[in-house]
């Protein structure tokens, strides 16, 4: 089994959650070895060079860090399994995870796995959410701000910086066969129902049916916006006018100037054209042992 670890995870506190490594695994009947990559993607480097010779790859980390292995690891036979140490750990959350490192290399050593979906953004692969708009400015502005800074506070100062910047462009949105031409706040294509941590962008969303759930929010005034933002957090927005939810294999958004887009939270470089396209059970995850299929050490 091999771990991959953020250097950042735990808010920097890395070393305990090697302890809690070490503790839950020692005399478990698990060999393991640790890595720490030392700048971004590399973890998608070392995902794909462990996968060769390890049965079990760890991501601990944040989504973003769950992001770069799961990358790595696509199409190969190796199990996936995730110690939850970022700031939203929506990820995590999905399914239900222990938010506690300490606990989630429970969830390992109990040994339950399930098959799961991920989309595949031109290329680049994804386990939660991806989209573009309001939230795809933010990711962009967090990323630039977060250096030797975390936390959810470089989100909302993101959030205040691009509030009264964001001008939503027309966007061509083709779901399947069905064409939607739309100035949006938020598109969201879901392969999971949580977003950023809390919010439900898509509350019927299930990471094993082999569809996306594309969330349209359509653009609305700034009175409306704080007004109704609130019901992200239990997914009442989609009973919103402003609303629509549809479902489907294949998204294409098309624009006629780049715009942002981000990628389980973490922002890309501006596109004018990204085709979205679900890949059915393509990893097997640890999950909390509720049936699925079972391993042993």
């Amino acid at each position: 089994m091999q771990f991959i670890i953020n250097p950042s995870a735990g808010h920097g506190n890395y070393k305990q959650i090697i302890h809690d490594i070490e503790t839950i695994f020692s005399g478990s009947g698990f060999c393991y070895d640790i890595a720490m990559p030392s700048y971004q993607g590399e973890a998608t480097l070392l995902a794909r060079e462990f996968a060769s010779n390890h049965d079990i790859v760890v991501a601990v980390g944040g989504d973003g860090t769950i992001n770069e292995v799961l990358n790595g690891l696509i199409g190969t036979d190796v199990i996936f399994g995730i110690l939850p140490a970022g700031t939203g750990n929506g990820i995590a959350r999905e399914f239900g995870l222990p938010l506690n490192p300490r606990e989630a290399c429970k969830t390992i050593l109990n040994g339950h796995i399930k098959w799961i979906d991920v989309g595949n953004a031109d290329g680049r692969y994804f386990m939660g959410f991806a989209g573009t708009g309001f939230d795809a400015m933010i990711a962009r502005f967090a990323g630039e701000l977060r250096g030797p800074f975390r936390g959810m506070w470089v989100y909302f100062y993101a959030g205040l910086m691009v509030f009264h910047r964001y001008k939503p462009q027309l966007l061509s949105i083709k779901i399947d066969s069905e064409l939607v031409e739309v100035r949006p706040l938020i598109v969201a294509i879901a392969n999971t129902k949580r977003y950023g941590g809390r919010a439900l962008i898509a509350p019927d969303a299930t990471p094993d049916d082999g569809l996306f759930d594309v969330c349209i929010i359509r653009s609305m005034g700034a009175l409306s916006l704080i007004r109704h933002l609130p019901k992200l957090f239990n997914g009442k927005h989609v009973n919103l006018s402003y609303v629509k939810i549809y479902k489907g294999e294949n998204v294409t958004i098309e624009a006629d100037e780049p715009i942002p887009f981000h990628i389980d939270g973490e922002s890309m470089d501006g596109y004018r054209s990204i085709q979205f396209t679900i890949v059915p059970k393509a990893i097997r995850l640890f999950v909390p042992g509720e049936g699925g299929e079972k391993i042993q050490a």
